[in-house]
Parts: structure tokens; C-alpha cells; sequence
């Protein structure tokens, strides 16, 4: 038969609120990363980083990962 379009709105929306937590968590991260950074007067993170941050890395590979 098919399946059935009962679930097709939950599933859709399941989707949006696991990628509203990751972004909520990288977000948080990133704050407390920054805030260590800022104590310590970390001298990268005044010039820029050439390379990504971890968590730039992380929240790249997850969201290249799902499939919506």
C-alpha cells in the first residue's frame, strides 16, 4: 500500500527540533569557548584563525550529515 501520512508532519518536525538542539549546544560551545579565550587572552583569537574551530567543524559535519 504506502505508508502512511499520519506521521509525515511529526517526522518533519522531530527533524527541526533535534536541529534547533544541536545549534542551541554548538551556540553554547562556542560562548564558553570564547569565554575561555578571553580569560586566558589567547593572542589566535585577535589575528583570526586560519583554520576552523573545532566546533565550526562539529556543526559542518552534523549538518552536512542530515538529510531533510
Amino acid at each position: 500500500m504506502g505508508k502512511s501520512m499520519f506521521n509525515f508532519g511529526k517526522m518533519g518536525k522531530e527533524k527541526a527540533r533535534q536541529q534547533k538542539q544541536m545549534d542551541k549546544a554548538a551556540k553554547r560551545i562556542a560562548a564558553k569557548q570564547q569565554k575561555a579565550n578571553l580569560k586566558t587572552g589567547n593572542p589566535d583569537t585577535a589575528a583570526g584563525a586560519a583554520e576552523p574551530t573545532p566546533v565550526e567543524k562539529i556543526v559542518k559535519s552534523t549538518a552536512s550529515g542530515l538529510n531533510i
